[in-house]
């Protein structure tokens, strides 16, 4: 693809905020590409003014930013060779072999035409477009060696390390570049331009130096209107002016620099220009004096100007001859040999032409990067900047049609033009404040948006934007002062009426809002305190701790507090705000009156449910009462299951009266209360009556298997005591004996009765415990009866003997403690048998008393520790195991 062709699709595919190829391009609204981050970063600053496209300025939204697929699969394929092309076309690259390129042309009609795309070429390639610029510009009457001298300053800047004449190349050979030929007939036609940048260093930066060749514009034989047009282009792509005469500065070329400078003061008012930055008079073959160069200039341009000021009929020449960035140089004529020849060479020229030329040339090359194109305000304009405001000129021009025939005609026109672009730029600052009111509008529509920008921050937002469109618009008027005040002062007036306007409405809407606001929020905190009165007393306690009259003074307290404080946000009127607030009241009562409605059921419910279990639960309390009181089988048996029934529902009758009397409500719902209630009751009634009967049948028949043991026992006692009541009987079965004769038979009615007795183990054991006791109890009092029955019946039978038998009873007697024992086991009836079987006989006596106290004796001595054995009730056995009484009587028998 050819350089131009690279060059304009570069200008598809760059991001006009950082000026280099797209990177993750997005589309706007507006339909403009930027980088997302680039956008990203240029609205990130963005507050009062809003989102507006960084190119047109639209309104734009910032979450609007869609990803362009397209583009960027566009970027990704030339981005390869575009960047080969634009590293050939950087500063620091080797520079393509330049060529002059028509930028101006005349077309059949003899007007002039601009070529738009040779311009971009020149001031748009990569590097050139975000570089200051300086163009060197020669004008003056045609066929003065305007372009000999261009290709002079182009080989000196092609040749910036030669420290002499060598940069003009071979003597023998003519400089090459701009067409230029020795002759009378016209070569350059329109302006001209090298297309390639002439990098020089100047102030620390890199200029792109172009050489602009202007055709002749003080061509007396070429209409008015094109020497104008022409001058125009000229001076638009002038940054350094020479002004090339020939000899002396008469009045013809005072005239037309006074042409120049008229045109170049409208042109700069127009475009927002210096007229000239910095004017060289260059005086060629000067042949009046000796004196040449910059010295013989400076002396030339102050007789000049001192001859003007004398005249005072061109004061704008004269300003522009004294001005500081005006210098004047005197140049020798070149040499006969030098103009006769078609196209001269360096050796054809004068020694000391050559020697000043390159004098001069080579002081215009030093400064050259000074000389950079700005504004009217100083600042510098890049090689795209300033290609952009050339190619508005063009257009207008080509447009519009205005009329250059004369001087007057020419400033008609640039005023008109100047007033059709302030006029746009009024209209532009008053659409762009138009919009930013109509977003402000938009974005504040929303009650949290408006209320979040009280009206006189909104007041501030209005006036900043407001002067900074003011601001901005001043910037791009065009004319003189008193023209760009009258547009300025209309501009505020119109700004003014939107911002008043907007203000007003918004105003209102904002106390609209706040009011809405301020009935909203206490709307809502009234709501909310229902709902936590509501979710408080939820529970049972919670509810009937409160009661419905105490929550209807809880809720107007708070509804009396809400609105009296609501009352004093609101804004506006009196009436506006009493009539807020009364629809705010009536809400508040609704909310009330609804909650109040529902409270009322839920504390009936809740009471009743109250009601009801605590009746429940006293009835169980009772009946677990009934069940602990009646555990025992004498409680239990004390009460039979009929009268026990008659209990429960004595109570359950009670409680279900005095439950009916606590219940709230209707009929219906506390009769169905009721019935809930009487069939709970009474099924915890049936159902411990079933386990009481249960209890009592088996109470009963452990009752009867303990009252049969006890009294079997009783009679078994009984039949002891009678069957041992005589004393014989008594004294045959020692109390010890009786003892476990006595535990043996309990025993044995302790057992049997564990077998016949029914229920679970702990009833069982209390009651043989019960058992036991009573039994132990018959048995102690028995045998303490029993002992002393028998120590009696001892003592008694001892006195018997004694009384009857006195031989016995002396035998006996010196036998020491020994006659006592034998004596206590004698009956009574054997003891006076014997005592009546011997009568009188002495021998028999004698005998028996022998034997008595032989035996005693015997006895005594084996129990020397003199006890009374009978005495304690107790017996000794011999050593055979028969007792003593039985020994007695055998020994009787």
């Amino acid at each position: 693809m050819s350089s131009g062709g690279m060059q304009r699709l570069r200008e598809d595919i760059t991001c006009s905020i950082c000026l280099d190829v797209l990177e993750d391009p997005v589309s706007i609204e507006c339909g403009h590409n930027f980088c997302r981050g680039c956008l990203a970063a240029h609205w990130s600053g963005v507050s009062v003014q809003g989102y507006q496209c960084p190119e047109c300025r639209a309104p734009c939204s910032r979450d609007r930013m869609i990803p362009d697929t397209r583009l960027r699969a566009l970027v990704e394929k030339i981005k390869e060779p575009l960047w080969e092309e634009m590293e050939l076309q950087k500063p620091g690259a080797q520079p393509e072999p330049g060529r002059p390129v028509q930028l101006v042309h005349l077309d059949e009609e003899g007007d002039l035409t601009l070529d738009e795309e040779a311009l971009s070429r020149c001031l748009e390639q990569g590097g050139v477009g975000d570089a200051p610029v300086c163009l060197v510009s020669i004008v003056g009457e045609q066929r003065r060696g305007k372009s000999f001298l261009m290709n002079c300053l182009l080989r000196r800047l092609q040749s910036p390390e030669a420290a002499d004449a060598s940069w003009m190349g071979r003597e023998d050979q003519a400089l090459g570049g701009f067409e230029c030929r020795n002759g009378t007939a016209t070569v350059t036609r329109g302006v001209w331009m090298w297309d390639q940048p002439l990098w020089v260093q100047a102030q620390g930066r890199r200029v792109a130096v172009f050489l602009v060749d202007t055709e002749g514009s003080l061509d007396l034989q070429r209409r008015m209107e094109t020497s104008i047009k022409l001058s125009v282009f000229s001076i638009l792509l002038s940054s350094y002016w020479i002004f090339n005469i020939s000899s002396m500065f008469t009045r013809t070329e005072a005239d037309y620099l006074e042409i120049f400078i008229n045109v170049a003061k409208e042109v700069g008012e127009t475009c927002s220009l210096l007229p000239f930055q910095h004017l060289d008079l260059l005086v060629r073959d000067w042949q009046l004096s000796g004196s040449y160069g910059a010295d013989g200039g400076q002396e030339f341009l102050r007789l000049k100007s001192q001859h003007l000021e004398a005249s005072a009929e061109q004061p704008l020449v004269l300003g522009a001859l004294r001005a500081s960035g005006t210098r004047c140089y005197l140049l020798p004529h070149p040499g006969t040999g030098f103009t006769r020849r078609r196209a001269g060479t360096p050796g054809d020229m004068d020694e000391e032409f050559q020697q000043y030329l390159c004098d001069y040339v080579s002081t215009v090359v030093r400064s050259a990067g000074t000389h950079v194109r700005t504004d009217r305000a100083g600042q510098v304009l890049t090689g795209a900047q300033l290609a952009a405001r050339i190619k508005g000129v063009s257009r207008y021009l080509k447009t519009k049609r205005y009329d250059f025939s004369s001087p007057m005609k020419m400033a008609e026109a640039f005023a008109a033009i100047r007033q059709e672009l302030n006029s746009r730029a009024v209209e532009a600052a008053r659409r762009e404040y138009e919009q930013f009111v109509k977003e402000q509008d938009r974005d504040h529509q929303s009650t949290s948006c408006c209320l979040s920008v009280k009206p006189a921050e909104m007041q501030r937002r209005l006036e900043g934007k407001r002067q900074e469109l003011l601001e901005r618009c001043r910037g791009e008027l065009r004319g003189e002062d008193p023209q760009k005040q009258a547009a300025m002062e209309e501009l505020k007036e119109e700004l003014d009426r939107q911002m008043d306007k907007f203000l007003l409405a918004y105003e209102q809407r904002f106390k609209m809002e706040a009011n809405r606001r301020a009935v909203e929020d206490t709307r809502r905190e009234y709501e909310q305190f229902v709902q936590e009165q509501d979710r408080d007393h939820q529970s049972t306690s919670c509810c009937l701790s409160v009661k419905p009259a105490e929550m209807q003074r809880r809720l107007e307290g708070k509804r009396q507090e809400l609105l009296e404080r609501c009352w004093g946000e609101l804004r506006g009127e009196d009436p506006q705000k009493q009539e807020s607030l009364e629809e705010l009241k009536e809400e508040l009562d609704r909310q009330m009156d609804k909650f109040l409605l529902a409270y009322e059921q839920r504390f009936k419910m809740e009471a009743n449910r109250r009601a009801v279990e605590d009746t429940r639960r006293e009835y169980e309390q009772f009946v677990q009462e009934q069940d602990r009181d009646h555990q025992s089988t004498s409680c239990c048996l004390s009460v039979k299951p009929a009268e026990m029934q008659q209990r429960l529902e004595r109570k359950r009758q009670e409680l279900l009266e005095r439950c009916r009397g606590e219940l709230r409500g209707e009929d219906p719902q506390k009769q169905a209360a009721m019935e809930e209630l009487k069939e709970e009751l009474d099924r915890q009634m049936d159902k411990f009556l079933l386990a009481y009967e249960q209890r009592f049948k088996k109470m009963e028949e452990n009752r009867r298997a303990v009252e049969d043991t006890r009294r079997e026992y009783e009679q078994f006692v009984q039949e002891q005591d009678r069957d041992h009541h005589s004393m014989s009987s008594c004294l045959r079965v020692r109390p010890a004996e009786m003892q476990q004769l006595l535990e043996g038979k309990r025993q044995e009615l302790l057992g049997r009765c564990r077998g016949e007795l029914r229920g679970e183990d702990p009833q069982k054991k209390a009651a043989m415990k019960e058992l036991e006791q009573e039994l132990g109890r018959q048995k102690d009092q028995f045998l303490a009866a029993y002992k002393k029955r028998f120590k009696w019946n001892a003592a008694s039978l001892g006195l018997s003997i004694a009384g009857g038998v006195l031989a016995v009873v002396g035998v006996a007697a010196s036998a020491g403690a020994g006659v006592g024992v034998a004596v206590a086991v004698l009956a009574v009836e054997e003891a006076v048998g014997i005592g009546a079987g011997v009568g009188g006989v002495g021998l028999f006596a004698g005998g028996v008393a022998s034997w008595f106290g032989a035996r005693f004796r015997r006895k005594a001595s084996q129990n020397t520790t003199g006890t009374d054995t009978a005495g304690q009730g107790t017996e000794r056995e011999g050593g055979d195991g028969s007792s003593d009484q039985e020994c007695l009587l055998q020994g009787d028998r």
